[in-house]
């Protein structure tokens, strides 16, 4: 169902937002404060979905308000993902930045002032869209529901590369493309500083950072 897969995205957002990388790495580009107002509103909205899981049938009205928080889940995913890659972005260079001019040229565009704003202006408007839907919520007549005997959440490091392999099924292929791309980059197997990048697009959701962290 399509309100459970929002309580999926809502969950392991919860899981980054709540990992103390990411709570440090939020204090150095100064959006500690609306990530952590986004996370107890993130979790106010989780508690509410179960409720609605039972009820929406019944409205139209409650079914657009899912469709909004699959939106804002989906955007805030996005968002989230671009913080996690700006600060892979900044160990890269600290420990290639200085010796491959590669690197350098693929990581020039990255303004760290511009990248602040840009973040800032992101977060915030995913704070607003949520504490708005938080509010339409009560107007439902739903009620917060402790969803810990159903679901625990998974918590995520920012800087963690493991993923449980037994739990992602279906992905195998996906994998091995990838591999692939990356071995005919470097076609010899060299070891060198240079650095090969392989982008995984698609909307929220889908598994772009599980399937990243596989290979």
């Amino acid at each position: 169902m399509a309100e459970s897969f929002v309580f999926g995205v809502a969950d392991s957002l919860l899981g980054k937002l709540a990992s103390y990388a990411y709570e440090e790495a939020s204090r150095a580009y100064g959006v500690y404060e609306d990530l952590q107002r986004i996370k107890d509103t993130l979790s106010i909205v989780k508690g509410l979905l179960l409720d609605a899981e039972e009820k929406k049938n019944k409205q139209h009205a409650l079914r657009e308000w899912l469709r909004q928080i699959r939106n804002i889940c989906s955007d805030a995913e996005d968002v989230l993902d671009g913080f996690e890659l700006q600060d892979k972005k900044k160990q890269v260079m600290e420990v290639f930045g200085s010796t491959s001019m590669k690197v350098r040229h693929f990581f020039s565009s990255s303004n760290p002032l511009a990248f602040r704003f840009k973040m800032s202006r992101q977060i915030k408007e995913i704070k607003d869209r949520l504490d708005k839907v938080a509010a339409d919520g009560t107007g439902f007549g739903l009620m917060r529901i402790d969803d810990e005997p159903r679901l625990s959440v998974q918590r995520r490091e920012l800087t963690h590369s493991h993923v449980d392999v037994s739990s992602v099924i279906g992905r195998e292929n996906d994998k091995e493309a990838i591999i692939q791309l990356l071995m005919e980059s470097n076609p010899k197997g060299l070891v060198d500083k240079s650095l090969s990048v392989i982008p995984i697009v698609g909307i929220g959701g889908l598994g772009k950072t599980t399937l990243a962290k596989l290979v």
